[in-house]
């Protein structure tokens, strides 16, 4: 099944009847100015289908929720997408899933207005800490600030220019935290920092961010992102493999090991299994299973 994006919604937001069938959904979009955008949307695909979408060219910044309340997935990166000439995507799934997401889209001129350069001065950024190419994404830790900006976002108190403020913070902030991630993985010194707060994090598993960073001499914001440039993983992310590989190395209980876990990191059950999904690739009972 093909469908164009365009047609999708009805008036009220929700899926078009004509497509209750696949999908079910909703979409709201705010835009305050012209070349700012701010779009929610939920999907539940029951069946395969591409989505064709005309994208403009611009930059999007996405940020994967938890239907319905619009909370962040914790675990989940942001995605930094600059599209440098308007095009044509195909989306296509494969299986029933569900996405939840609030993007923020801002063309080339509007950027360009708010931090002082040229159309291609901006541009030239983008292609040096994102891709030369139209539709690469860059994925983004999601540090504790662009959490708190995109709090701040979704509380709004339905005055534009208010909307209009907190989208240029968050996206302001964004670009501030790719410079930060950039200049991490050229510094030696930083680097060396964050091995410093890895090797702590070895011995005491539940060391807070914020001694870890006063400990190693480094920024919040810098911690978070370094971190995940030297191990692939968020500092949370880290703090559970760690309780696995504790929790592995215990005699087997009644308790499951989600259970234990989650006891022991304070995290949820959902975030316990994304964590162990991305770094050992089976849910929590089956690496339990491998003991």
């Amino acid at each position: 099944m093909i469908v164009q994006a365009i047609d999708l919604f009805e008036e009220t937001g929700k899926v078009s009847q004509r497509y209750a069938y696949w999908l079910s959904g909703h979409q709201q979009i705010k835009q305050p100015l012209s070349g700012l955008r701010l779009v929610q949307q939920q999907f539940h695909i029951f069946e395969p289908l591409t989505i064709q979408e005309h994208v403009a060219a611009g930059v999007y910044i996405t940020f994967n929720t938890v239907s319905p309340l619009n909370k962040l997935q914790n675990t989940t990166p942001i995605q930094v997408l600059p599209v440098y000439e308007d095009a044509q995507v195909d989306w296509e799934v494969t299986q029933e899933s569900k996405f939840s997401w609030s993007q923020i889209f801002m063309t080339w001129e509007q950027l360009a207005s708010i931090t002082g350069e040229s159309i291609a001065q901006v541009k030239a950024f983008f292609t040096r800490h994102v891709s030369k190419e139209t539709g690469t994404p860059k994925s983004l830790t999601l540090t504790r600030t662009l959490s708190q900006e995109f709090n701040r976002l979704i509380q709004r108190d339905g005055k534009q220019l208010a909307l209009v403020g907190k989208l240029y913070n968050l996206v302001l902030q964004t670009i501030e935290h790719m410079q930060v991630q950039s200049h991490i993985q050229q510094c030696p010194d930083c680097q060396k920092k964050l091995f410093e707060s890895q090797n702590i994090i070895e011995a005491d598993q539940f060391a807070s961010t914020d001694d870890l960073a006063e400990q190693v001499g480094l920024t919040h914001t810098a911690l978070e992102l370094g971190f995940a440039v030297i191990t692939g993983m968020s500092i949370g992310e880290y703090q559970i493999e760690i309780a696995f590989r504790r929790a592995l190395a215990q005699p087997n209980s009644n308790q499951s090991l989600a259970s234990r876990l989650t006891a022991d990191t304070g995290w949820t059950q959902q975030d316990i299994e994304k964590a162990c999904l991305k770094r050992f690739g089976v849910m929590s009972h089956q690496l339990g299973s491998m003991q």
